[in-house]
């Protein structure tokens, strides 16, 4: 019924949200093989990532003009927190 579909949402936003931590995980350790702050945004990387993106949400039969610009706001979120992390590094 409509309750176990709920159920079901909820634990994979839920999946959706670890997994995003887990990400941060990664993007926070990337800060140590970046040399300064101005490395840190890498939009030679960003620029690879967004077509991939649009690619597996293609694959995935999902709308990939929904889903480039939500990874354009999450890639640019956790630039933002690469960055702070790195300058409480260095303070």
């Amino acid at each position: 019924g409509l309750e176990d579909v709920r159920m079901g949402i909820d634990g994979i936003d839920a999946e959706i949200i670890r997994l995003l931590g887990k990400r941060m995980g990664y993007v926070l350790k990337a800060a140590d093989f970046k040399p300064d702050e101005a490395s840190i945004p890498a939009p030679d990387r960003v620029a690879r990532m967004l077509p991939a993106r649009r690619g597996w949400a293609e694959k995935a039969n999902l709308d990939p003009d929904f889903i480039v610009p939500l990874y354009s706001q999450i890639i640019q979120w956790f630039i933002q927190q690469q960055i702070k992390f790195y300058k409480s590094r260095s303070s």
